[in-house]
């Protein structure tokens, strides 16, 4: 039985990523800061049939991190999957100076992603086997007007994976970026904008948990978003400012 430890497990995808991997089989550890919320999805999984377990850390705070995964390793076994999902992301708008905002973004966005593949990655790669996988967005393709620490946080994460994944290329350990588009979770429905394409959670999860099984390098969905963030690649900035710039605030 695969041992998979997903942060961020408590709502969204995180949650619904826990019970579609524990249908399939593995035995998930789950990891936020809400313990009653993480003990109603291991009560789910274990309806089900399935095996978890939780444990509660602060992602921007890598002590608890890495002793909330070691919990959960000394638990289940060896992690063989970890999914850095824990993240969050607010409006910033560079005319109102947003240095506490994005630092507060980098804190979740970034170094929660690193601590908790730091917490697994050395035992990996002493047993030469293991994956990676950091949910990022779309959002990291390109600046999004007004978005700067949301954009510049899942970029740096997806850039990471991209030199993990060349670092351990003949090691054992796989790596995966994971590009949703608009997800259906408290997060999101915070929004207050129309959100193309919007994909419940459970239906996200399916994807996700596919492009595992198939250790991909990069899953992103929906197709629709994939093209356009695609496209918005290969335009120049002249136009893309010009374009996006009909979005930006004030």
């Amino acid at each position: 039985m695969p041992v998979t430890i997903i942060t961020g497990a408590s709502t969204g995808i995180g949650e619904a990523l826990a019970l579609e991997l524990a249908r399939r089989g593995h035995a998930v550890g789950l990891v936020a800061r809400r313990a009653e919320l993480l003990a109603e999805v291991v009560a789910k999984i274990e309806a089900a049939g399935g095996k978890a377990a939780y444990a509660t850390a602060d992602v921007t705070h890598r002590d608890e991190v890495t002793a909330a995964l070691a919990e959960l390793e000394s638990k289940l076994g060896p992690c063989d999957l970890v999914v850095a999902n824990a993240g969050s992301g607010t409006p910033t708008n560079a005319r109102k100076n947003p240095v506490a905002e994005i630092e507060w973004m980098i804190d979740i966005n970034i170094r929660g992603v690193l601590y908790a593949l730091g917490a697994v990655l050395p035992g990996m790669v002493e047993r030469k086997r293991g994956h990676l996988a950091v949910v990022s967005s779309v959002a990291g393709f390109r600046g999004l007007p007004g978005h700067a620490g949301y954009s510049a946080s899942k970029s740096y994460v997806t850039t990471l994976l991209e030199s993990f994944r060349v670092d351990l290329r003949g090691v054992g350990v796989a790596c995966t970026a994971i590009h949703p588009g608009y997800i259906d979770t408290p997060l999101t429905r915070k929004n207050k904008f129309k959100m193309p394409w919007l994909m419940p959670a459970e239906r996200a999860a399916r994807i996700i948990a596919d492009g595992l099984d198939r250790r991909k390098a990069e899953i992103t969905f929906p197709w629709q978003m994939y093209l356009l963030m695609h496209f918005a690649r290969l335009v120049p900035n002249w136009i893309y400012d010009r374009i996006v710039g009909r979005a930006a605030p004030g």
